[in-house]
Parts: structure tokens; sequence; C-alpha cells
């Protein structure tokens, strides 16, 4: 019998990211200090916290001027308007207002509490009250760490860009990828036959989000400092498609 298996190892060491700061090399010298280097078809999954500190995404909220609507959904919702402010910035639509939940439609069509804004694990050298927003372009992010990681090795690898989700009817937050570069985020498997022979007809993996997954268990979710994961050993074979594959469609959602 083949054994199938792969490994996820916590990358040490990584520093508290600021603005400019270089993942690529983040992620090199960490491998060093673990003496290992990458290799083909290795896949890092990086915190979306730390692609966000690296590409300034950090708001001072004493900066923020609260809009009218905001400031009434914040009253609604019981938020600091401030923080209201930023995420209607940041998305399409609201989803769900509740006194103590705001659920929005972010512009990326992630569907999500507070459109993916955050306070914990954040902070401004001089102590101000800021929050940290989603990377501009998730994939586009993922794109330039996997070519610069390239440049310096000569390996392709992939590279996600994850981030804790809550989810309908369930309780607790799972690791989602919320931006790709050198990996299938999602296999369509229609077509196929399982292992009966029976055509599959509606089946589409979602690769990234499983991947994402895999590496949110070793990150944490409080004080672990582990925002870098190297997956090796896992193997793919269907064709790259970036993480905004994973969204779904408006028309086929059959809930908004």
């Amino acid at each position: 019998m083949n054994t199938v298996q792969y490994t996820a190892i916590a990358l040490p060491g990584i520093p508290d990211v600021r603005k400019g700061d270089d993942l690529a090399r983040i992620v090199m010298d960490a491998l060093d200090q673990m003496g290992q280097v990458l290799q083909h078809g290795d896949v890092i999954v990086l915190a979306q916290k730390i692609v966000s500190k690296a590409e300034g995404r950090v708001v001072l909220l004493d900066e923020v001027t609260v809009t009218p609507e905001a400031r009434e959904l914040a009253h609604r919702v019981k938020k600091d308007p401030r923080l209201v402010t930023l995420a209607l910035a940041e998305s399409a639509r609201v989803v769900r207002a509740l006194p103590g939940l705001l659920i929005l439609e972010h512009r990326l069509g992630f569907v999500m509490a507070n459109a993916g804004i955050d306070q914990s694990n954040v902070s401004s050298p001089d102590g101000q009250a800021c929050a940290l927003l989603l990377p501009v372009d998730p994939d586009e992010s993922a794109r330039r760490v996997a070519d610069a990681l390239y440049a310096r090795t000569g390996c392709r690898i992939a590279v996600l860009v994850n981030d804790s989700f809550g989810r309908p009817w369930r309780q607790g937050t799972v690791g989602v990828c919320l931006g790709a570069a050198g990996f299938p985020a999602v296999q369509d498997l229609r077509g196929e036959c399982d292992m009966n022979g029976r055509v599959l007809h509606s089946t589409v993996v979602g690769l990234g989000d499983e991947i994402a997954a895999a590496a949110s268990l070793l990150m944490g979710q409080a004080a672990q400092r582990q925002p870098a994961v190297l997956i090796r050993g896992y193997a793919w074979d269907a064709p790259e498609c970036n993480a905004r594959a994973l969204v779904r469609p408006l028309a086929e959602d059959r809930f908004r």
C-alpha cells in the first residue's frame, strides 16, 4: 500500500511585521533558522495579518472620519463607529446587522464579520488605537511573495494567504484562503468517476481552504506568534487558479 502524507511546519522566529517588511526574506530567514531550504512543490501559508501589516494596511482610529451612515449603524450594532466606518468603506453591502454582529459582503466578495477588519495582535509604535484591513488584493499579495521566493531560490512554490472566518450554521472559526499563487485554489472534479465508477456531477473541492485550515491549526488564534507555515509533500495535479475562484458567484447563491 502506498503511504500518502504531507507535513505542516510552523516557521520559527517570525518578527512583529511592520510596513514595508520583506515577507520573502522573513520566510527565508525562518527556513535558515530551521536548517531547511525551499523545495519545488512546497507551499508557504502566510497569515493575513502579517501580509496586511507589511502592506501598510494599519489604520489609526483617531484619524478616521466617521460618516453619518456609519454612526447610525454603529448605534444599532453597538460597535465603535470608527470601525464601522472602515468596514463600510471596505464593503459592497451589509448582509446582517444586529446588536454585537455586523456581517458584510467585502468588496472582494467575501461574506464576513466586520469586513475582516481586526484589532487583535495589532498595535502602533506609539500605542494609539488602530485596526487592520485586509490586503487590497490577496491574490496579488501571494503572487509577489511567490515571485520573490522564486527569484531567491529558483524553486517553483505556492503561496497562500489565509484568515480565520466564522461560518453560517457552524460554531467556531476556520482558516480559509484569501489569496493564492501557484496553487489550484479550486479543483473541479465534475465529470470524473468515484471508486465505484459513478460520474461526479457536483464535486468541486476548495483545496485552497483545506490547506489554509491545515496551516491555521499551527498558527493558532491568540498569542502563538506562528503566522507562517510550510506545507511539504502535498502533491496536486489540478491547474493553478487564484483564491478569487473560491468566492461563489452571487447568481449561484441560494441564501443571499
